[in-house]
């Protein structure tokens, strides 16, 4: 592969050129999203089916859970408040119940939102599989010697 760079030849293993000191890794996954993907269009439907399942799901889930949320809070303000026996305490748990459930739905749509990001990144497993990082090399590639070859070569071995 060559650095975009400075134009010197580099091996596809290698995350930084040898010449510039480029990231290279992130240029060899730009190159390869440009690349046509083999999609199979019945994964691509289940997957969409499975989304809409698991939105649907957790929305149902949603639902029932804010009612039991709701019921809750009106039982502990009809038994707690209104009725004078425990005011202070009542006021206390529900807002403790209250913070509860914004602080599960933060988590959730922090988490959905983690997801999404996730899903626009691409991965070295999206890689399309019928074209391997290795072509994007030089067959005639011969890395750059490093500074420190054949300088160990005077040192003394000791046995």
């Amino acid at each position: 592969m060559f650095c975009p760079s400075c134009g010197s030849k580099n091996d596809v293993g290698q995350k930084f050129c040898r010449s510039c000191g480029l990231n290279l890794e992130q240029i060899s996954i730009a190159v390869l999203e440009q690349l046509p993907l083999d999609t199979r269009p019945d994964l691509d439907r289940e997957q969409r089916l499975l989304k809409k399942f698991g939105a649907f799901a957790m929305t149902g889930f949603g639902i029932v859970l804010a009612i039991g949320i709701l019921s809750l809070i009106y039982v502990i303000i009809w038994k707690m408040i209104w009725s004078g026996t425990q005011p202070l305490s009542g006021l206390l748990l529900v807002a403790f119940i209250i913070f509860a459930a914004l602080a599960l739905a933060y988590v959730f749509w922090n988490e959905s939102l983690k997801e999404k990001r996730q899903m626009m990144r691409p991965t070295r497993s999206d890689l399309p599989p019928h074209l391997p990082p290795a072509q994007l090399a030089d067959p005639t590639f011969e890395p750059v010697p490093t500074v420190t070859e054949n300088t160990t070569t005077k040192l003394k071995i000791k046995t």
